[in-house]
């Protein structure tokens, strides 16, 4: 057979040996075949090209973020949060116009939460807004959101056509179509006659009367969405006039979310293992505009009538008691009629859908109360019942007004963002600050429950019959449910008061907080609608509160309640400003010669308000020219910052031989005052200041007092009352650590804990200082020597007290040896740590551990806790287990959430943050995965997860606010290193564009880290060498 040519397409066996040619099968025929220097060259163009794409790309392709940032150095953080922060802009039409007032709602809603159904979690609805005219205008400017689908026809303006019959002062008739429902306005909604009705009301001009004959329409000449300010404004073809009351209908449809806000779905587990879905709403305090349109701002009050569609295997509550059950069309289906309500702010509108079942009672001057709850957690409930019982008339009693509406629902939700909402009629909880276990012996969750539904409940009369103007006074509605809680417990329950762990955590955390460079007013100026969520934090409502106390104890309590009476009763169902409440203060203090003629409880208290921080009160005695100096700075973080701030401060003080408090009055134009020495006062004669922690200020001594005080304390620490022991050791370790005192005064003074010390109070300030000096020494090679210092204290005593509680113990001893327990087990005392152990594998080894638990309810974290930080996945994967039973109680399941997190394993917290991230629990409990993993661990594990599933994250909780903030200001705020801070900097410039909502929070977060790096910096090594020098080794 005669060979072919070889040409450039010839067979590639004819560059291989035979050998090769037998070995080789080729699943196709054919090729392409090139010379050497072809192929050379084709290679050398190859690279050619490749080199001129990779400097194509170096100079005009897209780089990475990383890249970028790289090149660009190391950034400030916190400069550029301020830049974040700055560049948002005030939103101009932030505020709704005043030309027009709500005077009522007539609104009517249809949620789906038919799983079965293709419109399942939607609503319909509809609202008519009949509003009075305040000065002529052609446009109606609602709040609304875009998630809320209204069409243009939909949108309808009518008023009622006016004919004059004659003169009469202040009187004309006007009438007000409130209850008309037409066969189109919603599928499945009964027919109703749409009829005039007429009443007399007043009128300022013209004095004459006025008859009203038939509804007119005003033609819409153009609907403007403005999504961005949150706004939907309707133009008129014809100016409305003056005096006049209109109409606005619209009709509306959207969607049940699931992200905690407006009108969402939430679900629960029967007994039974069915899931169970119920609706419920959260408009606090810019979501009411997300179900309808609406005057979305405080000061907009009106009255609502409200009509919702359900299934007849539900109940609807709503503001106000059922009026009228109306079966629909459709079979199974319902309309519920509700009463009118009195004039109320939108925020406080509610109803929830579920088939929840309640525990009722009535009140002694005659109000109806529910406490509402799953089947299975009825039992629950009875506690929260009886509790509203005794703490609803003692606040009658304490304003002197009747609660002003004819029933009061108080709700377990299974997912709730917040701890509490204090909806007028209908108060919404977290189940596990509201239901309680009745074979619960704990008097810690008791106390924990019964001061929320104080807070709530006091918020019927402050925040809801008297509302404030605008955001910017929130503290007033949150300041004084806090405070109100704390009058309520000290009366009804003034052990617990006394021994109050809530109230002394507050207490020393919001000093804590307000010394921060990224502090603010509590009277805050709101610029954007973003900012008026971001506003509910601890300054508002704590230091609110301690204020309010400061002030009560100034002008006795006894002026204090009857000033609080008529401020109440002047503003009921209208909205204020702390001006209101101020003026009347003043003029009950002037007519009892409290305060001098001069000085107004505005200026005394706008001093608190208006400006950021407290002072600190340094009294220093000159031995030499035997005089006292008392003067204010304004205590801060940096010691190199300056600031002329100063307060009107009521300085309390007594003395070591005359325990009489004596008082003087520091003006926010006086920095400092001197007084004489008392004949009497000796060399060894202390001074203490701000008795019984009325004052919110901190208080420093000169060296010499401080170790007078420190001595006594040593002697006999009863000579100081309890509180202010306390308070003298959270005060030093807190000015040692800005540098204003030493750190051995602060060491020094808590050597007396284990010798002489048998209170809670003084245990707590001085454990949680240490723990957290803790948080940062547990990065570098100093933790156990530290550790070892602390159990030094503590062992004494926990050996002393032992882990069993006795049924003579006092509520200071159980709360104490609880504290005690939980710090030896977390500093891995053998003992403790032994006992936790073996109590945990006891648990886990019943039979029916899901029904049965041994542990004290009070000591289940720390068992827990411990146990799955000494084991494995073995103990790991049993409590995760047990959260999935239905029968766990609510404050069990989140102390079991709050537990997982103690493990040191990173897998498992890895998977327990993909467990979070997955559904696999409600959102309220994704909060407390991200605080769960508080420990150096934790911290470093999770915020690896954070940073390699950002996308993921920002996605899923984006829109959730609660979430989304607890993980930058709880989980975050934990790191403390500056290797910390630089990868916390490189995140943020990352994703800056994500964060822009959380800037005010990371904010916050940021200044406690710098705060551990500077302490590292300037204490460490002082604070390890008095350790060594003290034999604490």
């Amino acid at each position: 057979m005669a060979k072919t040519n070889p040409g450039p397409f010839s067979s590639r066996t004819e560059f291989l040996t035979d050998d090769t040619i037998d070995g080789l099968r080729y699943s196709r025929n054919g090729g392409c075949f090139v010379t050497t220097k072809k192929a050379i060259a084709f290679v050398v163009l190859a690279l050619a090209s490749l080199c001129c794409v990779i400097v194509l790309m170096y100079y005009y392709g897209p780089n990475t973020k990383l890249e970028m940032l790289q090149r660009g150095g190391t950034a400030d953080i916190e400069q550029l949060l301020n830049e974040t922060i700055n560049e948002q802009t005030p939103q101009e039409d932030l505020r709704l116009p005043t030309d027009l007032h709500p005077i009522h709602y007539r609104l009517i809603l249809h949620p789906i939460l038919d799983e079965a159904s293709p419109n399942n979690f939607t609503f319909t609805g509809r609202v008519k807004i009949l509003f009075n005219c305040t000065s002529p205008t052609d446009k109606i400017v609602l709040n609304w959101d875009d998630e809320l689908s209204i069409l243009d026809a939909d949108i309808k303006v009518v008023t009622v056509k006016h004919e004059e019959l004659g003169s009469r002062k202040n009187i004309s008739r006007r009438a007000i179509d409130e209850s008309e429902m037409v066969e189109d306005e919603i599928e499945s909604t009964t027919m109703e006659s749409e009829e005039v009705t007429t009443e007399v009301v007043p009128e300022t001009t013209p004095e004459k009367i006025l008859i009203s004959s038939e509804l007119v329409n005003i033609p819409v000449a153009s609907i403007i969405r403005d999504p961005k300010n949150f706004k939907l404004s309707v133009k008129l073809y014809e100016l409305m006039h003056q005096g006049r009351t209109y109409t606005v209908d619209i009709k509306f449809s959207g969607n049940i979310t699931n992200n905690l806000i407006g009108l969402y779905r939430t679900s629960y587990t029967d007994l039974s293992g069915n899931v169970r879905w119920l609706a419920t709403t959260q408009f606090a305090s810019v979501y009411a505009r997300t179900v309808f349109p609406c005057f979305d701002e405080p000061s907009f009050k009106a009255s609502f009538e409200i009509s919702i569609a359900r299934h007849t295997n539900m109940t609807v509550l709503s503001n106000m008691p059922l009026k009228e059950i109306e079966p629909m069309n459709e079979t199974g289906w319902v309309w519920d009629h509700f009463e009118a309500s009195p004039p109320m702010s939108t925020y406080l509108v509610a109803f929830t859908i579920s088939d929840f079942e309640y525990l009722s009672a009535n009140s002694s001057t005659g109000t109806v109360f529910k406490v509402w709850a799953p089947k299975d957690d009825l039992p629950k409930a009875q506690y929260a019942l009886e509790s509203a019982q005794e703490i609803l008339p003692f606040f009658e009693k304490y304003f002197g007004i009747k609660y002003p509406l004819p029933k009061l629902d108080l709700v377990a939700i299974p997912s709730f963002g917040m701890d509490a909402m204090e909806n007028w009629g209908l108060i919404l909880f977290r189940k596990s600050t509201l239901l309680f276990d009745p074979s619960s012996r704990s008097i810690k969750t008791k106390s924990l429950i019964f001061s929320k539904i104080a807070h709530e409940v006091a918020h019927q009369w402050f925040g809801n019959l008297v509302s404030v103007e605008w955001w910017s006074d929130l503290w007033l509605n949150e300041g004084f449910g806090t405070f109100m809680a704390e009058v309520t417990l000290s009366s009804l329950r003034p052990r617990w008061h006394a021994y109050s762990s809530l109230q002394l955590r507050n207490s020393y955390k919001t000093l804590y907080y307000d010394s921060l460079k990224s502090t603010h007013s509590i009277e805050t100026k709101i610029s954007s609608n973003a900012q008026i969520e971001q506003i509910f934090d601890i300054i508002v409502t704590s230091k609110g509160s301690s204020i309010l106390k400061m002030l009560n104890y100034t002008l006795t309590k006894e002026v204090f309640q009857k000033t609080l009476h008529n401020y109440l009763k002047k503003f009921s169902y209208k909205s204020t400003n702390q001006d209101d409440l101020w003026g009347l203060f003043t003029r009950r203090a002037h007519n009892q010669s409290i305060i001098p003629e001069n000085i107004t409880i505005e200026a005394l208290m706008n001093s608190w308000t208006t400006q950021s921080g407290y002072p600190v009160i340094t009294v220093s005695k000159n031995y030499t020219a035997g005089v006292l100096n008392i003067n204010q700075t304004k205590m801060m973080e940096d010691l190199n910052s300056t600031s002329t701030n100063l307060w009107y401060v009521p300085v309390t003080y007594i003395t070591k031989n005359n325990k009489s408090v004596q008082s003087i009055w520091l003006e926010n134009t006086t920095k400092e005052v001197n007084l004489e020495f008392d004949p009497e006062w000796e060399n060894d004669t202390w001074i203490l200041a701000n008795i019984e922690e009325t004052g919110f200020f901190r208080v420093n001594y000169d060296y010499h007092n401080w170790n007078l005080l420190s001595q006594q304390l040593r002697r006999n620490p009863n000579r100081i009352p309890v509180s202010n022991r306390g308070h003298l050791i959270d005060d030093a370790f807190q000015l040692a650590n800005t540098g204003l005192i030493n750190y051995t005064i602060a060491l020094n003074l808590v050597k007396y804990l284990n010798i002489a010390e048998i209170n809670y109070v003084p245990w707590y300030a001085a454990l949680r200082n240490m723990e957290e000096l803790r948080v940062i020494i547990s990065n570098y090679e100093y933790s156990g020597l530290y550790d070892n210092f602390i159990l030094r204290l503590v062992k004494p005593i926990f050996d002393e007290m032992g882990t069993t509680e006795r049924s003579s113990d006092t509520q200071n001893e159980k709360l104490l040896r609880l504290l005690i327990v939980t710090s030896a087990c977390k500093l891995r005392y053998w003992k403790c740590s032994q006992w936790s152990r073996t109590l945990y594998a006891q648990w886990m080894t019943m039979p029916n551990p899901d029904e049965s638990n041994i542990i004290n309810v009070d000591y289940r974290y720390i068992v827990q806790c411990s146990a799955i930080n000494s084991g494995g996945p073995e103990e790991w994967n049993f409590l995760w287990n047990r959260t999935k039973s239905p029968s766990m109680s609510p404050m069990d399941l989140e102390t079991a959430y709050m537990s997982l997190g103690c493990t040191y394993d990173p897998w498992l917290i890895n998977r327990y943050l993909e467990y979070s991230l997955d559904g696999n629990m409600t959102l309220e409990n994704v909060q407390n995965v991200w605080k769960s993993i508080n420990h150096p661990v934790g911290v470093r594990t999770g915020f690896q997860f954070l940073r390699l599933n950002w996308q993921r994250i920002f996605e899923a909780y984006e829109d959730i606010f609660p979430v989304f903030s607890t993980i930058f200001q709880d989980f975050v705020s934990q790191l403390s290193t500056e290797i910390d801070l630089e990868d916390l900097t490189t995140f943020y410039m990352l994703h800056q564009t994500d964060l822009k909502s959380v800037a005010s929070i990371l904010q916050s977060s940021v200044d406690q880290m710098k705060v551990r790096i500077k302490w590292k910096q300037k204490h460490l090594a002082s604070v390890i060498n008095w350790i060594k020098q003290n034999k604490y080794q």
